[in-house]
Formats: structure tokens, sequence, C-alpha cells
């Protein structure tokens, strides 16, 4: 009965919780079950208001990359990477958050990949950037 009266998405539908219907008569505000039709049973006009209040969960991921360019350089000289992105480890169902900083003035490769989850450190590098380049991606 919900969806059709709001036409809620099915995604929508399987992360809503707690969701009530409450309906009143437009005249005298006596309360009526949502089902109910016909005239009201206390002032006997007919016509009825419904509010539906629903609690629904959302999550949001944030991500930042910065870049810093200098004349001379190719790309850029600075860049450091937050993101949460997902992972192809089954164990790891919320994903992965990615912390990354290429520093191409000190010639620094830094990457730290910890569980969203828990927090827990999954691997780490940290090595001159001329030593990184080149690894074959896995």
């Amino acid at each position: 009965m919900l969806e059709a009266i709001f036409r809620i998405p099915k995604r929508m539908k399987r992360k809503a919780n707690n969701t009530t219907v409450k309906c009143w008569c437009k005249h005298c505000k006596a309360e009526l079950k949502p089902s109910h039709t016909g005239p009201c049973p206390k002032c006997g006009k007919t016509g009825k208001d419904c509010a539906v209040a629903s609690h629904v969960v959302v999550g949001i991921r944030a991500s930042t990359r910065i870049r810093q360019k200098r004349a001379g350089f190719k790309k850029f000289l600075l860049e450091v990477i937050s993101r949460w992105k997902p992972s192809i480890n089954p164990k790891l169902k919320d994903g992965v958050h990615e912390d990354r900083t290429i520093d191409k003035s000190r010639r620094e490769y830094h990457q730290t990949i910890k569980d969203a989850k828990t927090g827990k450190v999954i691997h780490e590098e940290h090595e001159r950037l001329e030593n990184h380049k080149g690894k074959p991606k896995n």
C-alpha cells in the first residue's frame, strides 16, 4: 500500500526501518486506521489525512585528492590521496581506506591501506620513488 502511494524505490525499501503511517479525519482530527475507508466514525464526514515517517540510514564516504603542480615537472610535484575503495577480497566487504602520497621533490612514495571497518593496517609501503616505479601491479 505504501509503495503505491509514494513510489518508493526498491533499494530504499530494503534500508528503511521503523516506517509508520498515521491517519486522521480531516475535520475532527480523530485517529483512523490507514486502511479505513468511508465516513469518520466520530463526526460522520468523509476525508482523511495521512503522514508517513520512515527512519533511513545513509552512509557517506568522502575522498580527497590534492595535487601540487609546478612548471618544469611533468603532471604534478606532489599528490596526496585519501579515499575509500571497494576491495577484491571477499573478507573485506566494507572495502578499504587508502592513504597515498607521491612526493616528487623529496622522491618519496608512501601508501597505507586499512580495513574500512576495523581500521587495521592491511598493507603499508614507504620507499624511494625510483624504487617504486616499474613495480608490477597486483
